[in-house]
């Protein structure tokens, strides 16, 4: 299956990219507020370690981290230099001293045991041929055993009129953030090119992984959330 990588959009500036993804996501504080609270409301008070799969750039850390100084932070990214910005965010704030981001494949990350763990925006660019079903069991093979979840992915079957309808109000709803129309659909024509499933091929993954108790957290346009428990 041949799918878009990361790393092969036409991307902004990676100093840029953060501001560009608040434009172009639907409800993307929401999506960093919701999961904290999740977080927070499922994990025992004290410290904790928490995975973040795709954490290049350094977002979910820093969102997550900055009120929580009792959480510790290990990120993974297959993208060097994405986890090259993570690193310099990172270490410009007391965060720094306890996060840690690796150029990594989830499956060759040596660290077991996590509390919970979060993947934003990060298993839709892993293909649907036995790659994503293997992405999701090594995230479950790496957390305690009923630690959460927090999964947001793109959603979709290409082609179907829902599907299609939802793309063009992603690209509007760019628009009229200030993105230059042409940007906004070159981003959405990238919807086409990603490994995204229908939401009920994800639920059916996630449980063959070992994940139970999926709950929905998040929906914006073809961008959904779940909690789901290892």
């Amino acid at each position: 299956m041949t799918v878009l990588k990361f790393e092969d959009q036409r991307l902004p500036d990676l100093d840029d990219y953060a501001k560009l993804a608040e434009q172009f996501i639907p409800g993307r504080r929401a999506i960093f507020a919701i999961v904290e609270a999740a977080l927070l409301e499922l994990l025992a008070e004290g410290p904790a370690k928490i995975l973040v799969v795709g954490a290049g750039g350094g977002e979910e850390i820093l969102r997550l981290g900055q009120n929580n100084p009792q959480w510790s932070f290990v990120g993974v990214d297959t993208y060097q230099p994405m986890v090259e910005l993570a690193r310099r965010r990172l270490a410009e704030t007391p965060l720094g001293a306890r996060s840690r981001v690796e150029t990594t494949a989830i499956d060759a990350l040596d660290d077991t045991g996590f509390d919970a763990a979060t993947c934003i925006l990060t298993a839709h660019f892993v293909p649907d041929d036995g790659a994503k079903l293997a992405f999701l069991t090594a995230i479950h093979e790496r957390m305690k055993p009923g630690a959460p979840l927090a999964i947001v992915d793109g959603v979709g079957v290409g082609g179907e009129d829902k599907t299609e309808l939802l793309r063009r109000i992603w690209k509007r709803h760019a628009v009229c953030n200030g993105v230059a129309p042409e940007v906004a659909e070159s981003n959405a024509e990238n919807f086409k090119k990603v490994a995204v499933v229908s939401e009920e091929r994800e639920e059916a993954l996630l449980a063959s992984a070992g994940f139970e108790r999926l709950t929905p957290i998040f929906r914006g346009l073809a961008i959904k959330g779940w909690l789901a428990f290892a």
